[in-house]
């Protein structure tokens, strides 16, 4: 059931077998299909269907759509067979990470890596040349269909130098032979082809064999050489004052990267495998001569890594250009969605902005960040524009305020939040490569000595991790579980008392069925566990008749992890007691949903199981329940006061808690930090009605135009008020008070609208903006259209 809700809904293969069928199947159809799982393991006899695939044909953007080649091959495989391939899958991973037999330069498709390690370790690399008045050269593999020139003998033999006998390689000899597929356009379909070579396209074990295969390739490099791996894309560098000094290095790595090439099947593309010369001194030198298979390596000023433009001077102008470029294409669908008159929600729009347009501002913002300031601004106005639209503010309104109506901060904040969440996160991961570029920089000494040189993320960021106070010394590390996953023992978890809603149930119902439920345990003794939080500090408790366990946790963690210590406390105490049979009770719905389902992310729900499992191996029966708060359960209310008393005592050295621990308190200082800059902006117009940050909630229930309408009086700007600053005309004077002619002169103060004000509402009663527009917005949008203003805004 565990690979079911791993399944997304995609579209199902030959055999029309979709994976909502699978997932609503009884359980006695679920165990008849494990059944046949285990039946196909132990013969290696593979149902046909299970071998084929339909490839959808995608063409490519920008191409000549009538060669073949120009089209991505998009291959739809039985949903049974990939539900058979996951549970395998989880199994083979787990194998490889336990035992370290996959690469730590090997970033593709493993938990807690992504494609920002190794962006971040190239320019980190880059940086630390420069400001030692270094060269680096690089080169940048392809593949040439690396997928589909896999040797499959040769993931079997790598399999088998790996340690893997019995019946896993035979399964995967079976399941990469004989493999077939058909090609369909519209509702026609080609005759079956054979698929001699190659990893099956839309398998689940398919990324894990690849990567097995490739594994090897990094043991081809020379001392020194730095190398980057994520599946098939691979990258090497060398840096060095002297360019011959650098050819010979990568040469030499270059000559056994050919010969590895040769007897493992791949081949590199010659005209996608290019070099770059990274280097800004100033004096004439000659860009290097490499080789690879006796033909050489094209030079290149920037090339495409990871999704991210490399220049050779680094200073990123390329990329955010093209970055530019595609963001202004992305918001295309946001101008025609917002239209004033029919427009969606603003809401809508501001979800769909964060999604299709800000997402692509945000990868790589980590590295390119590094870029001056003149070259990054160009991409404020993708934001700023976004903004607008989603908001429908008239062109003059002030940035600040755009920030402050959406609740969306600037983009600079936004990278800082983003840096400082990777910084979190890799804190918990030594074994990522990017671990000792950030956290043990190489030449500190030597930056500050040369102010104006860009620095590499790890001096970047120091300031910001001092100034917000992240523990980073407490952070758990990410560690694999000494027992399979599919071993875990999974506890029993009730969760009935889930189907009162405790606004609308008298407690006395919850008196009443907490003790029948108790009632079906005879025998059994009650543990209640409860975590408090008080502003910064942090504790955890467990309770029973005759005992009684409070820690107090570091500052930064959060109220789950307490929950969960509180969990542990307990499972500690019954393991020395001299009973078996346990009922423990928790308030925290979020813990017991995440036992249930086994998760093991969490440092500390990690130890949770495999306590649980040490203890189930021995005998012991302990029941989770879980119980609401606060309606007069007295062992969930003594447990609460224990936790709340544990706030005043000494931290517990060491006591570790997880990195996501860490996320709020980054948003704090990031938003302190906007709220500071906001405070300074008593000018503004939007300050005055709303001088504090946070969420603010459109008027759902209004069409879009009075949204629209009601923003812009909110931010002070609109075409009645301002157009005069675009036309190059006269600021507009009231002719009825002779001023100015402004949203709050219009709304509070114009003798010429007394009679409309006094109709809608009482003007005595607002003495100010942000008094008006917490009334009633309908009576205000009734107000400027009696006013005749509502078209001109």
């Amino acid at each position: 059931m565990t690979a079911l809700q791993k399944s997304h809904d995609t579209a199902t293969g030959p055999d029309q077998v979709h994976y909502q069928l699978l997932k609503h199947l009884p359980d006695e159809c679920l165990r008849t299909l494990l059944d046949l799982y285990n039946d196909v393991w132990d013969t290696g006899n593979i149902p046909p269907p299970w071998k084929e695939a339909t490839v959808i044909p995608i063409p490519k953007p920008g191409k000549d759509h009538t060669k073949a080649i120009n089209y991505r091959p998009i291959a739809l495989t039985s949903c049974l067979c990939k539900t058979m391939e996951r549970m395998l899958n989880d199994r083979l991973v787990y194998v490889l990470e336990y035992n370290g037999l996959i690469t730590d330069f090997q970033c593709g498709f493993r938990k807690n890596r992504s494609t920002t390690d190794h962006l971040v370790r190239l320019e980190t690399f880059i940086r630390d040349a420069f400001v030692k008045k270094e060269h680096v050269v690089a080169v940048f593999f392809d593949l040439e269909k690396a997928y589909d020139t896999t040797w499959k003998y040769g993931i079997l033999k790598d399999l088998h130098d790996l340690g893997f006998r019995g019946r896993l390689p035979e399964f995967i000899l079976n399941f990469l032979g004989d493999r077939a597929f058909r090609v369909r356009v519209g509702s026609t379909l080609s005759d079956l082809h054979e698929q001699e070579m190659g990893v099956p396209q839309g398998s689940i074990l398919s990324v894990t064999l690849f990567s097995i295969k490739i594994n090897a390739i990094v043991k081809t490099i020379q001392k020194g050489v730095a190398p980057s791996l994520y599946v098939d894309d691979y990258n090497i560098c060398y840096r060095a004052k002297r360019m011959a000094t650098i050819e010979r290095h990568l040469q030499l790595s270059l000559n056994k990267l050919h010969t590895w090439s040769l007897e493992n099947g791949f081949k590199f593309s010659k005209s996608k495998t290019v070099c770059m010369h990274f280097c800004r001194l100033r004096t004439l030198h000659l860009d290097p001569v490499l080789t690879l298979g006796g033909e050489p390596i094209l030079v290149v000023k920037e090339t495409r890594f990871l999704g991210m433009l490399f220049d050779s001077i680094l200073n990123f102008l390329p990329h955010i250009k093209a970055l530019k470029a595609r963001g202004l294409k992305a918001l295309d669908i946001i101008k025609v969605v917002s239209n004033k008159d029919w427009g969606a929600d603003s809401s809508v729009l501001l979800q769909l902005y964060r999604s299709l347009v800000r997402s692509k501002l945000d990868y790589g913002c980590i590295v390119y960040g590094s870029a001056c300031k003149s070259y990054i601004k160009q991409l404020d106005t993708i934001h700023h524009q976004g903004l607008r639209l989603c908001l429908g503010a008239y062109r003059t309104s002030p940035v600040e305020s755009l920030y402050t109506s959406a609740y969306e901060p600037s983009l600079e904040n936004r990278r800082l939040k983003l840096s400082l969440q990777y910084v979190a996160k890799l804190a918990a991961n030594p074994s990522n490569p990017a671990y000792t570029s950030v956290f043990f920089p190489l030449y500190p000494e030597l930056y500050q000595a040369k102010p104006k040189t860009i620095k590499p993320l790890c001096l970047r960021i120091q300031p910001h991790l001092e100034a917000a106070a992240l523990d980073l010394q407490n952070v758990a590390k990410t560690q694999i579980s000494e027992i399979p996953p599919w071993q875990i023992f999974k506890p029993e978890v009730h969760l009935h008392l889930t189907k009162h809603k405790k606004s609308d149930t008298d407690p006395s119902i919850f008196h009443s069925e907490f003790l029948e439920f108790k009632s079906q345990f005879p025998g059994y003794f009650c543990f209640y566990t409860d975590g408090s939080k008080d502003g910064d500090r942090v504790s955890s408790a467990a309770i029973c008749k005759q005992y009684q366990k409070s820690e107090r946790l570091p500052n930064q963690a959060s109220i789950y992890t307490a929950e969960i210590n509180a969990i542990l406390l307990a499972l500690g105490i019954m393991e020395h007691s001299n009973r078996m049979d346990f009922l423990l009770f928790s308030d925290s719905l979020s813990t017991l949903q995440a036992l249930q389902s086994r998760k093991t992310d969490h440092p500390l729900l990690l130890k949770v199981l495999l306590k649980l499992t040490e203890l189930d191996s021995k005998g012991f029966n302990i029941v989770f329940c879980w119980v609401p708060s606060h309606v007069g359960l007295a062992g969930n209310e003594k447990a609460d006061l224990v936790a709340k008393q544990a706030l005043t005592l000494p931290e517990v050295e060491p006591c570790f808690f997880p990195y996501t621990d860490l996320r709020q308190y980054i948003s704090f200082y990031v938003t302190r930090l906007w709220q500071e800059a906001w405070s300074t902006q008593t000018s503004n117009k939007l300050f005055a009605i709303q001088p504090e940050l946070g969420f603010w909630h459109p008027y759902r229930d209004l069409p879009r135009r009075d949204q629209v309408i009601l923003t812009r009086c909110r931010i002070g700007h609109s075409r009645m008020t301002h157009s005069w600053l675009l036309k190059a005309e006269p600021e507009p004077q009231c002719v009825f008070c002779d001023c100015p002619v402004t949203i709050k002169h219009l709304l509070l103060d114009c003798s010429d609208l007394a009679i409309a004000r006094q109709q809608f509402f009482n003007t005595t009663f607002f003495v100010d903006l942000k008094d008006l527009f917490a009334f009633n917005p309908n009576v205000l949008i009734g107000f400027l259209k009696a006013a005749g203003l509502h078209n001109h805004l």
